[in-house]
């Protein structure tokens, strides 16, 4: 599993606004081949927003880099934010909560 890490500049009084544009964005992201979910994270003080998809494999991952980012860009400037940085990364492993004991 890989993953597709965006962060944002986005001004904090404008947050509710980017996640709902990314949200939107989300729905067209959900369609594309490979797709295995996603966050969007938010700093409500500063703005800092990020956004990380999962992808099943690296050609999906590469498959879908001219659509994402197409969404990114217009789900950025739609709320006068700007992408600041993509990177990519494989998953090395997976941290699951412990069930708590009654």
């Amino acid at each position: 599993m890989l993953a597709r890490v965006a962060r944002y500049e986005v001004d904090s009084d404008r947050i509710g606004e980017a996640v709902t544009a990314f949200g939107e964005a989300a729905k067209e992201i959900e369609g594309l081949e490979g797709f295995a979910g996603g966050y969007v994270l938010v700093d409500h003080e500063d703005g800092r927003t990020m956004t990380l998809t999962l992808w099943e494999n690296f050609a999906a991952l590469e498959n879908s880099e001219r659509s994402a980012g197409k969404l990114r860009r217009e789900a950025a400037s739609s709320v006068g934010g700007t992408v600041l940085s993509v990177e990519k990364f494989e998953i090395a492993q997976e941290l699951t909560a412990r069930s708590s004991r009654v």
